[in-house]
């Protein structure tokens, strides 16, 4: 792990300590965290003495001057690794030297072995070879952790929370003190900041991706490229259906996502602040839901929910929103074209496809978030992505077995409160926009 890098997770680390002790929190953890940052520290100065690591970014763009990941397979590569400023040559290199390591350490071919112990890519294996088990070295699985990490939508927008066991207690207060107007030489009335503890628990997740060994030197960007959109897009969609749609199941690893969270508040939905139900008609078209209904999410949505995005399926946005304002009397060329742009912007507010979340409307169907992930959720990592293979899995159909785990947390918490005076209704960070029931 690079200098910045560990910079960031002593950051976070500090800020964590830091709530727990302003926030009244647990001290056993404010100094379990407070322990782990200067570990943390000690790692940073070590690296400093011996000097700086470079980042896998760009220890991948060292190896592109013999230019073997030019021949082949450019369109694929580029396709899965081209995010972010990531350029055709880089994404094209690291997928190159993803398969270069499958090939050398695993079918142990002597030119590719060769290659990457030229590069500084270990070829050397910390699994028991002999059963057939390698692990993907550093240089590599971090970049798949990248990738993860620009694929996840929730991951990418949710306050990051560093986990170093299995369950991790974050306070939330969840009730202010009061302000009173006290009479001359009357004693000030004592109210108290009551907080509540949200509970953090580390889930597994797991992807198996099978490989023929039919891999030949014109391929290796491909098959590089298709295994880390295997390993990192997937799990990374996967964190995605449980942050928006997980309903306690093990379908979603047993994690509850925003949408059932605050659908379970209360079985009479007007009474939920944090929940706007569509048109009468909405249940049957999305065509229904009307611009009020959207504006209205705005409206019910915290003020200092300063950094919101509209979160929703690209069908949900074409046929339930883009319509209404295209067909706006007096729309100009731009407003067409910003409503259905990668990126649009509503009411002021980006747009961000979430393509798992539901596309079709119906009786009491959830279909969008607006919302601040960083001040609404917690997000907890325990750890960052494993990447093993294994060649005697599947040794009878003669393929390959990757397999990537990581575990992580999801906890929405900021949901407001439940009354049916709507006077009294007070929306947090998140809103639901549902269907009629």
């Amino acid at each position: 792990m690079s200098i910045e890098k560990l910079e960031v997770q002593q950051a976070q680390t500090i800020a964590a300590a830091k709530e727990q002790i302003m926030l009244g929190g647990d001290m056993t953890e404010a100094n379990r965290l407070h322990a782990s940052a200067k570990s943390i520290g000690e790692r940073i100065a070590m690296l400093k003495d011996l000097g700086s690591v470079p980042a896998p970014v760009e220890e991948i763009k060292a190896i592109t001057h013999e230019d073997h990941y030019r021949h082949g397979g450019t369109g694929l590569a580029y396709k899965v690794f081209g995010v972010d400023g990531v350029s055709r040559d880089q994404a094209n290199a690291k997928a190159y030297a993803f398969g270069q390591w499958v090939r050398g350490a695993v079918l142990r071919d002597a030119g590719a072995a060769k290659w990457c112990n030229n590069n500084n890519i270990k070829i050397q294996t910390e699994g028991t070879t002999t059963a057939g088990g390698f692990t993907v070295p550093d240089i590599l699985s971090s970049d798949l952790i990248w990738l993860r990490n620009q694929y996840g939508i929730a991951r990418k927008y949710s306050r990051i929370y560093p986990m170093t066991s299995d369950t991790l207690l974050v306070p939330n207060a969840s009730t202010s003190t009061t302000a009173y107007y006290p009479g001359e030489a009357t004693a000030i009335t004592a109210s108290d900041i009551a907080f509540t503890q949200l509970s953090l628990v580390a889930k597994k997740l797991a992807v198996l991706t099978l490989v023929s060994r039919e891999l030949s030197e014109d391929t290796v960007i491909d098959f590089g490229a298709a295994l880390a959109r295997d390993m990192a897009y997937v799990i990374a969609q996967s964190e995605d259906a449980a942050a928006f749609n997980g309903d306690g199941s093990g379908t979603y690893g047993g994690l509850n996502g925003i949408m059932p969270t605050i659908k379970a508040l209360s079985g009479t939905f007007a009474n939920i602040a944090a929940m706007q139900v569509g048109a009468a008609t909405s249940s049957a078209s999305l065509n229904n839901f009307t611009l009020a209904n959207w504006s209205a999410m705005v409206g019910r949505l915290a003020p200092y929910a300063t950094n919101p995005r509209w979160y929703m399926h690209k069908n949900v946005w074409i046929n339930g929103v883009a319509d209404k304002l295209i067909a706006l009397s007096g729309n100009d060329f731009l407003s067409i074209q910003n409503a259905t742009s990668v990126e649009p912007m509503f009411f002021g507010i980006p747009v961000t496809f979430v393509q798992n979340m539901t596309s079709a409307t119906g009786v009491s169907v959830d279909v969008a978030v607006l919302g601040d992930l960083s001040l609404g959720v917690a997000f907890g990592d325990r750890r960052g992505i494993t990447i093993e293979v294994s060649d005697q899995v599947k040794f009878i159909e003669d393929c390959l077995t990757f397999k990537a785990t990581s575990r992580y947390g999801f906890v929405p918490f900021d949901t407001g409160n439940v009354t049916a005076t709507v006077a009294n209704q007070v929306a947090g960070a998140l809103i639901v926009l549902q269907a009629s029931t």
